[in-house]
């Protein structure tokens, strides 16, 4: 989706009006299902009476339902459009809900617009996103492209995105470096298994490189890869292929030694890349004597660069084939290679059109090799590390002896994925495999009960950004994590949002959420995991991590209160008072001059705060000589320090 999120409610004055479904095939049950448990107002709008999926819904609204074309005016009218707050067009036709969406905006101005699209409107959702405000283009598959990669990519870590050119890894464990990682917020976090988020100073997909960039390890490492570049492309190469290499360096040493004489080694490297080009005359002329010519020639001498130019012809010769079959290949779209290296790692993708080609950008990205199967007539997709074929048999063939690390069959129909699945893991057992599933249910005991598959329901996973967006956030990525949709989404600050004047530390412990990015205004580098002391003011961009539940409480405004404090006992040295002045105003939020009775000398107790700031504030005011330690605060008292702007 795109990247501008509407700004989040005051909490004090959440947002009125009711939510508006158009729509209700799978993808609109699905939202009216999450939306249930948010007590919003909500309506309902149809061609015709579906076909209900849970009994739940056809309770509540089988009776209010409003029948008729989303885009008459009168039927918009008959479902309240006028005073929603937010209306999703979710027909499964693309072209009916960006013509409701026209309708809506004119009968409703500021109601948010989630419009369902398809790929081949992709280019008219981003006009619609730029021309009408608070309209948002959502694709179903291609919001799944996060998923899908993940449960193809190789390594053991949980996750992988990106923001803004960063990549961030979700691993788990614990490093001692606690600035370059931000733990996982979570509603059942488990914690014998801490999930960490670690910035990525390249893009690696193996659990082995997750190193931060920035710590000296990181350098080193990323110094090794550099230095053993070629040493892992020597590696890489087939027996045949090295072979040659060392032919050609042998004929080149044996070259410059022979036919050095009388010219020194200039003469011999010119004498031998010309033969090694495939000439024969002009060389041979540079050795001869000037007055005898030819009946000076030594007989091994014509023998020899004979050999050489014969051998320098087949050099020349196979270069041009292979550079004619790499541009009809690349260029034209014809050809293929009939099989590749014996033992190379591949991706497989199977059908899903756009998504299989973001899927594969996706991995591409990340270094992996990867072939698709697309059944449609030739595509322009000329990309390193990307090979396109048309027939199964052909690929199959192809990838004969090759290692798949992972299958994705992201055909729409269920049974076929399966089918295919069952075959292929015939002849590759230790693949990761991801099927796609329209709207399944329990899709993930589904995966385990055929054997650990992936079965990705994408109605699952799109439903959540759906109505996230529905609260006027909007959402960028979907990251599946511990069987829970997370949400990538930003936030843009403006003054009176709910999260201006708040520490990261507050946004993260009142409301749940991860925070991953911030860019402040006037900076060209974004801060990566930014320190938690850090408050929000207007302007800011924040990327937080997130699950539904988690955004509607910041939509809501009702954050969870601090649940420490510290005791603090003692007073600072002369020269270090002002700085225990600035670390008490920094973390409790005020003047320095009015924290200057908690450091009379007697025992005080600070505003509640949250467990990282209390830490980090303790061991701040133990270098200046203050005794302090943390005690916990009942739900009672943090609620009333909340309530007297603490």
């Amino acid at each position: 989706m795109a990247s501008t999120p509407s700004s989040v409610p005051g909490a004090s004055c959440p947002r009125e009006g009711a939510v508006l479904i158009c729509g209700l095939g799978s993808l609109g049950q699905a939202c009216l299902l999450r939306l249930l448990p948010f007590d919003v107002p909500l309506r309902c709008l149809d061609r015709k009476r579906p076909d209900w999926r849970d009994p739940r819904l056809e309770e509540r609204f089988g009776s209010s339902l409003v029948l008729g074309d989303m885009r008459l005016p009168h039927v918009l009218s008959q479902a309240g459009v006028e005073t929603a707050r937010a209306v999703l067009l979710l027909s499964s036709e693309s072209t009916v809900n960006v013509e409701a969406a026209l309708q809506v905006r004119l009968l409703n101005p500021s109601a948010d617009l989630v419009v369902r699209s398809s790929g081949q409107l992709a280019s008219l959702g981003a006009l619609l996103e730029e021309r009408l405000p608070g309209v948002a283009v959502v694709d179903p598959l291609l919001l799944t492209a996060g998923a899908v990669t993940e449960a193809l990519r190789p390594g053991h870590q949980e996750a992988c995105f990106r923001v803004d050119g960063q990549s961030y890894l979700v691993v788990e464990g614990k490093d001692l470096d606690r600035r370059q990682q931000r733990c996982l917020r979570q509603a059942s976090a488990d914690p014998a298994r801490p999930l960490q988020v670690i910035p990525m100073g390249s893009h690696h997909h193996r659990s082995s490189d997750a190193v931060p960039a920035t710590t000296a390890r990181g350098r080193w490492m990323a110094l090794r890869r550099g230095l053993g570049a070629p040493l892992r492309l020597w590696r890489h190469r087939s027996r045949l292929q090295q072979g040659v290499l060392l032919g050609l360096v042998l004929l080149m040493g044996l070259g410059l030694a022979l036919f050095s004489a009388g010219g020194g080694w200039r003469q011999g490297l010119f004498v031998t890349l010309s033969l090694l080009k495939g000439e024969y005359v002009d060389p041979v002329n540079v050795m001869l004597p000037a007055d005898d010519g030819i009946a000076a020639a030594a007989p091994w001498m014509i023998g020899l660069t004979l050999l050489y130019s014969l051998l320098g012809t087949l050099l020349t010769s196979a270069l041009v084939a292979v550079i004619l079959e790499r541009l009809l290949r690349e260029r034209f779209g014809l050809g293929h290679p009939g099989r590749f290296r014996r033992g190379s790692r591949w991706i497989l993708l199977a059908e899903g059109e756009e998504l299989a080609v973001r899927v594969a950008d996706n991995l591409v990205r990340d270094g992996l090799q990867v072939l698709l199967i697309d059944s449609r007539p030739a595509q322009p997709l000329h990309r390193p590390g990307l090979v396109v074929f048309h027939r199964w048999e052909a690929a199959l063939a192809a990838l004969q002896h090759c290692r798949l690390e992972g299958i994705g069959l992201l055909s729409v129909d269920l049974l076929a994925n399966l089918q295919e699945t069952f075959q292929l893991q015939k002849s590759w057992p230790d693949a990761r495999y991801a099927i796609l599933s329209h709207a399944v249910e329990a899709a993930e005991r589904l995966g385990d009960l055929l054997g650990g598959v992936a079965v990705i329901s994408s109605m699952d996973l799109v439903a959540d950004a759906v109505v996230a967006t529905a609260f006027g956030e909007r959402v960028e990525e979907i990251c599946r994590i511990d069987g829970a949709n997370h949400l990538l989404v930003r936030y843009r600050i403006q003054q009176g949002d709910a999260l201006s004047g708040l520490n990261l530390s507050r946004i993260e412990h009142g409301y749940g959420v991860t925070t991953i990015h911030l860019l402040r205004p006037g900076r060209r580098s974004p801060l990566v995991l930014p320190s938690l002391d850090l408050v929000l003011a207007a302007g800011d961009q924040l990327v937080v991590l997130a699950t539904l539940a988690q955004l509607r409480r910041v939509e809501l405004g009702r954050p969870d209160p601090p649940g420490w404090r510290l005791r603090l006992q003692g007073s600072p040295r002369q020269e270090g008072r002002f700085e225990a002045l600035q670390s008490l105003a920094r973390h409790l939020g005020g003047a320095p001059g009015a924290m200057a009775p908690l450091l009379d000398g007697a025992d005080h107790l600070t505003p509640a705060l949250d467990r990282e700031l209390a830490e980090q504030l303790a061991e701040e005011l133990r270098r200046q000589g203050i005794r302090s330690h943390l005690e916990s605060v009942s739900v009672r008292e943090s609620t009333q320090s909340m309530g007297n702007g603490a």
